[in-house]
């Protein structure tokens, strides 16, 4: 299962950064290549742009402990998926990291099409962090 592992540095004060990474709705509102993002309670539908084609997903999103976001999908194009947000005041700032782990369900096509998946995940992980409060600065 691959890991995209993508992380920021936001000159905000974590609080502020927080409640972004909080309201995934607005958060994704400001990523170019998120189609839609509807929230109800602790789950959120996706559909974002990758490989140039819609890719949808519904996910359950759990706070906590402290500054730690989970998610998890429950039902979607992907095979699994799953990840967390994690938010750390630093002494320069506030540092963000956002993993995200995930499974195409394409056993005998594995070894050639997620080396392709996983650029266009990681590119959404860092487009994600790009939409965070102004003063971010990619570490």
């Amino acid at each position: 299962m691959p890991t995209i592992i993508a992380e920021t540095r936001v000159a905000c004060p974590a609080d502020q950064v927080w409640a972004a990474v909080r309201d995934v709705a607005t958060l994704a509102r400001r990523a170019p290549h998120v189609v839609d993002v509807r929230t109800d309670g602790d789950t959120s539908v996706w559909t974002v742009l990758l490989n140039g084609s819609a890719v949808s997903w519904v996910q359950r999103d759990t706070a906590g402990p402290d500054t730690v976001l989970r998610f998890e999908q429950i039902t979607g194009d992907l095979e699994e998926m799953s990840g967390n947000w994690v938010v750390d005041e630093t002494t320069d700032g506030t540092r963000v990291r956002l993993v995200i782990d995930f499974e195409l369900g394409v056993d005998g096509l594995a070894p050639l099409l997620e080396p392709m998946w996983a650029q266009s995940m990681q590119a959404h992980a860092e487009a994600l962090l790009r939409a965070l409060p102004a003063g971010s600065e990619n570490a």
